[in-house]
């Protein structure tokens, strides 16, 4: 998978999530029915749901989502880094917002890191829609108690199914996040056996102008 199909398809999925959920919502309360586009003109009449999934994509709501996940990737692969390259660690000079570039850069200029770049994007897809159903679920809850008190008795169904979807990708989460970690640490054990003396001069740098004091001194004297 390529980074460009990754983005694409993170735009389109929370829109098509919605378009699913919503018809499962409709089905269960008798309200609306449950299609899926097969014309063109079946397809404008579905542009409403796929408006909200893009509207979506432009909150903060996944992020949000996915941060404890995010940061348990990050901060293993952060502290790899520093490891390998027999570098002391500190988190405040060592932070992964000044890695990631070092760790992405050196990932791109090493061919024998496609396949498992590749994985990596295909496993973000899955670790970022686990995020996006748990926040879509649980959103859905809302209408569905709506219609619950208005006197629907299967959206109090509904309602509890949405809950139970929600917290299912909680573990499913886990999961995928662990496999995430596995394939950065097989990128690590390349870059430790192919770019260690790189690693080192980078890292190096950042020491340097974490504290640039320091560097001055050096400089002057």
């Amino acid at each position: 998978m390529s980074q460009a199909i990754l983005k694409w398809l993170r735009l389109v999925t929370p829109g098509l999530i919605i378009l699913v959920m919503w018809g499962v919502l409709g089905r269960a309360t008798d309200l609306w029915g449950f299609y899926w586009p097969d014309d063109p003109k079946k397809a404008v009449a579905s542009l409403g749901p796929l408006i909200l999934g893009a509207i979506y994509y432009t909150t903060p709501l996944r992020n949000w989502s996915n941060q404890a996940f995010f940061k348990d990737v990050t901060e293993t692969l952060r502290r790899r880094l520093v490891e390998i390259s027999g570098e002391s660690d500190d988190p405040n000079i060592y932070s992964w917002k000044r890695l990631r570039g070092i760790f992405f850069t050196l990932i791109d200029s090493d061919k024998s890191l496609e396949v498992k770049t590749s994985q990596a994007y295909f496993n973000g897809y899955i670790w970022t829609t686990l995020a996006d159903l748990r926040v879509l679920a649980a959103l859905m809850v809302i209408p569905s108690l709506i219609l619950g008190f208005l006197g629907l008795s299967s959206a109090w169904f509904a309602a509890a199914g949405f809950v139970i979807l929600a917290l299912l990708t909680i573990p499913a989460s886990f999961a995928v996040t662990k496999i995430h970690k596995s394939i950065g640490e097989q990128q690590i054990e390349i870059i430790e056996h192919n770019h260690l003396g790189t690693l080192r001069e980078k890292l190096e740098g950042v020491r340097e102008r974490s504290n640039p004091i320091n560097s001055s001194d050096q400089k002057g004297a």
